[in-house]
């Protein structure tokens, strides 16, 4: 450890009060969310009081406990703690929660988290209890607020449904670039979902635990975006890995009814009549295709492999383009 003289010390303490001052003094108080309700609690959330620096799998087992996967937050500290950072990294954090087959979604902003409390999600959240110079970085889960908002109820470190001014916390997650995440139950979606960040989310679920982890993630996904191009795209990918290929050519042909001057699903219809034996259903798609901005080297691949395509069955689905 460095020792410092008296005069030293009291140069590093101005310094640091000093940089605390332009840190904070221009600021003026963080705005709330917009919210209806006055308050609100997420109920049935688990509790687990962290050892020393040891609140990452403190935090990781409250989330996944409430999304379902009964898990203690000791099982957790060899996947997800690194003693010699003497703490846990977020993205082990999110691998953990994967690896159990549960979806994990950001939450990146005040309407965010207080639409995943409102929809009884507790959030993970990465705080920096210090300066950004110095971090003390700390993962907590938010529980509710209160008083519309201006209190957040926390469980932290020891503490069970901790309150914390709205101010400050805000400040704390600001300091840690906003990282927050919700990890849901099989079947259900943030309220703040969107298609292209969920098919992302979906596909590294997948890679991490498999197609059925994720397939009713897909089930729910398709019902309340059935026409929009990319998560049916995508999904028909998920479908057809699945072997599911009458769900998958469905998804397909609704993709390209969203967006029939795309390429992709054109392709994919194409080859997927092919080996169904619709060999008309396949010229028509063929056909499609060559209207998209495609290039010829693309179409001809695409021809190549028409060509070359043994059919698998002989049973044609309806004409629904």
């Amino acid at each position: 450890m460095l020792c410092l003289t008296r005069t030293a010390w009291r140069a590093v303490t101005l310094l640091a009060a000093l940089t605390l001052l332009a840190l904070t003094g221009c600021q003026s108080r963080a705005p709330l969310p917009a919210t209806d309700s006055t308050a609100h609690q997420v109920s049935d959330v688990p509790f687990f009081p962290q050892e020393d620096y040891q609140c990452g799998p403190a935090a990781l087992a409250t989330v996944l406990g409430s999304a379902g996967v009964q898990v203690s937050d000791q099982t957790l500290v060899d996947e997800v703690w690194l003693p010699e950072r003497q703490g846990s990294l977020a993205i082990e954090m999110v691998a953990a929660a994967r690896a159990r087959e549960r979806l994990v979604y950001p939450v990146r902003n005040q309407d965010q988290l207080f639409q995943s409390l409102e929809a009884d999600l507790p959030v993970l959240v990465m705080q920096n209890l210090a300066l950004p110079i110095r971090p003390r970085w700390h993962f907590a889960v938010v529980t509710g607020f209160e008083n519309r908002g201006n209190t957040v109820i926390l469980n932290t470190d020891t503490r069970e449904a901790a309150t914390m001014r709205w101010n400050r916390f805000v400040r704390t997650w600001a300091r840690a670039d906003y990282q927050g995440w919700v990890i849901l139950p099989p079947g259900q979606l943030p309220p703040h979902a969107r298609p292209l960040h969920l098919v992302q989310a979906l596909e590294e679920l997948t890679g991490s635990a498999g197609p059925a982890a994720a397939a009713p993630y897909w089930q729910q996904a398709a019902t309340q975006w059935p026409q929009d191009y990319l998560l049916q795209f995508a999904l028909g990918n998920h479908l057809w890995g699945r072997e599911d290929t009458a769900s998958a050519i469905q998804a397909w042909e609704r993709a390209a009814r969203a967006r029939p001057e795309a390429f992709a699903p054109w392709h994919n219809l194409a080859l997927a009549y092919a080996g169904q034996g619709c060999n008309d259903l396949a010229e028509g798609a063929w056909q499609h295709a060559n209207q998209t901005d495609a290039s010829r080297e693309r179409l001809a691949q695409l021809r190549e492999r028409l060509d070359a395509t043994v059919p698998a069955t002989a049973t044609c689905p309806p004409d629904n383009l």
